[in-house]
């Protein structure tokens, strides 16, 4: 069977705007196509609240260079929202209940905005069990007006760090239970996994430098305990500076792999540094 319609993905985060472009066939997914444009300091903040396209001439910029570079022209694109900008939440929905509906009910009381301002996206994560993502309504338009300023027809939008759960899932440890750890520019979260089954999801700023290692390993403990899972504990890790945090994560005696492989991607670069890449395989 032939190739399938290119996808495109495009991918905002703090130090850049990033993206592929993907040939789909019904048994795999080839990225053939990368490109990463930095963007100047500050001019994109991942922020639940203020206007994250702080520099958002740059950003336009940025993403016309962009689509520029993978051939993008006026095609559609699965647009991922960075990390930090978005509350989360793990809920189990009743029967016969709306899960969207569900997590807007749930999330209510812990925006610290209107309810009526939050989008509403849910992922599923086992029998009944998804996690909720609520983003407000003004953000998201400001990308959406962004990509489309770009030239891009946006085919549906989701938030990095949960795209990188969904590949992720699609690939569950054999049997230990794990702790995978998705790095944004600006924030981290951590997920835990027993028996296939997503048990805790947590957020936190990101702080690199030097200490990260060290930081991750206890964020990496208190979501095991969070979640009740008995060592030893697998740790897996992609985005930003994926291949540093492992390295330093085994150094300190935390043994920890990347989340998908190098080749899977047929990539010059190493595709544990793409979260985004967890989208391709969903």
């Amino acid at each position: 069977m032939g190739l399938l319609s290119p996808r495109f993905v495009v991918a905002f985060d703090a130090a850049s705007v990033s993206g592929a472009l993907l040939w789909r066939r019904p048994w795999s997914v080839r990225v053939r196509t990368l490109a990463r444009v930095p963007l100047p300091p500050g001019a994109l903040v991942p922020h639940p609240l203020e206007e994250n396209l702080v520099g958002a001439a740059a950003v336009r910029e940025a993403l016309r260079s962009l689509t520029r570079s993978l051939g993008a022209g006026a095609g559609s694109a699965l647009v991922l929202l960075p990390d930090g900008i978005a509350r989360t939440l793990l809920v189990d929905v009743p029967p016969r209940t709306d899960p969207v509906q569900f997590a807007r009910f749930r999330l209510a009381a812990q925006l610290p905005y209107a309810p009526g301002e939050a989008v509403v996206d849910v992922l599923p994560v086992g029998r009944r069990c998804y996690v909720a993502g609520a983003v407000r309504r003004g953000l998201v338009a400001s990308y959406e007006t962004a990509v489309a300023e770009a030239g891009l027809v946006q085919e549906r939008l989701d938030l990095a760090p949960l795209a990188a759960l969904s590949g992720l899932m699609r690939r569950p440890p054999a049997s230990a239970p794990s702790v995978d750890v998705i790095l944004g520019d600006a924030a981290v979260s951590l997920a835990a996994f027993e028996r296939g089954a997503l048990r805790a999801l947590r957020s936190r700023r990101r702080d690199p430098g030097p200490d990260e290692p060290s930081r991750l390993r206890e964020e990496v403990d208190r979501t095991a305990k969070l979640a009740g899972l008995a060592p030893p504990v697998r740790v897996r890790v992609v985005g930003a500076g994926a291949p540093a945090v492992i390295r330093g994560l085994s150094f300190g005696g935390r043994p920890a792999e990347p989340g998908w492989g190098p080749s899977e991607a047929g990539l010059s670069v190493e595709s544990a540094e793409l979260a985004w890449y967890g989208a391709a395989l969903a």
